[in-house]
């Protein structure tokens, strides 16, 4: 049995999934809590909770391991 971990695709997509929450962190939750005062247009606002809704959902669907 093929370990899941080791495999191509495990390994691409959670490569991916940690790059998307260091972006969306960096690039949209970090602006808006020091930048006070700043009002997004709605359609911004809601593209960016879009993000954050897809990382949620991955998160929501992850498993903890621990190490040996």
């Amino acid at each position: 049995m093929t370990n899941w971990r080791r495999t191509r695709r495990w390994s691409s997509w959670h490569d991916g999934a940690a790059a998307f929450a260091r972006g969306v962190y960096a690039g949209i939750r970090n602006p808006i809590a020091h930048e006070a005062g700043d009002e997004l247009e709605e359609n911004e606002a809601l593209e960016q909770l879009a993000a954050f809704s897809i990382l949620a959902r991955w998160i929501d669907t992850a498993t903890v391991e621990k190490a040996p």
